[in-house]
């Protein structure tokens, strides 16, 4: 998958108003603030599409590649985040279709070739060939590696997350807007916002969990 930039510059934020320009998340994935999944090091994942890479500087762990391609090899290999094994198959005693079986795990340390899984038409255990993915889902993690993102705060209607501090920025107008201008993509980053964040009554809430995860990253600079 092909990391998209565009590097339009985000126009100005009118007071108390904010618009939707329409871009991605990807907008904001230059730098990606991180932890080490080993030593829990700040650090962060850089470089182009193509060329995606993290380098520890406490424990010297070194991941590259990051092409985001969701296939087994990579998953094993660079990906150190969630994984998905999945197959399917007829049943090996009554030949119904199909006897499928899907597992998520935190991390690939052991790749599996094989799980059992129960035939929903005759009740009996067969054998199912699995193949391993990346499993991103919803959790605050890097795209590329499966890092655990380093900008994260809890709130009490949910969880705030940002790469880096443009991407704060970001959320910190949105947050602060008293009227707010949809962009009609619904691939936009704001239009992908769980919707709690959505919500008139929670931007001061949005607005204190951004100011604190800015406190926290220049802290750490």
């Amino acid at each position: 998958m092909t990391m998209r930039r565009d590097r339009t510059p985000r126009p100005a934020a009118q007071p108390g108003r904010h618009r939707d320009d329409g871009h991605g998340l990807w907008r904001y994935a230059d730098r990606v603030a991180v932890r080490c999944h080993r030593c829990d090091t700040p650090g962060w994942v850089t470089g182009s599409s193509s060329s995606r890479r993290f380098r520890c500087l406490g424990c010297s762990e070194a991941l590259d590649g990051g092409s985001g391609c969701g296939c087994g090899r990579c998953a094993s290999g660079d990906w150190v985040g969630p994984v998905r094994y999945s197959g399917y198959r007829p049943c090996g005693y009554c030949g119904h279709k199909w006897v499928s079986i899907e597992v998520r795990r935190a991390r690939a340390t052991m790749p599996l070739r094989t799980l059992a899984a129960d035939c929903s038409q005759c009740g009996r255990s067969s054998e199912v060939d699995v193949t391993l993915s990346r499993w991103r889902g919803n959790d605050a993690i890097d795209r590329d590696f499966g890092l655990p993102l380093r900008l994260v705060e809890k709130t009490a209607a949910g969880l705030v997350w940002a790469y880096n501090a443009e991407h704060l920025q970001a959320l910190h107008d949105y947050a602060t807007a008293t009227l707010r201008h949809g962009s009609g993509r619904n691939g936009s980053m704001f239009s992908r916002l769980p919707q709690w964040m959505k919500l008139a009554r929670n931007r001061v809430l949005l607005q204190r969990a951004v100011e604190r995860l800015q406190r926290r990253l220049l802290g750490e600079r």
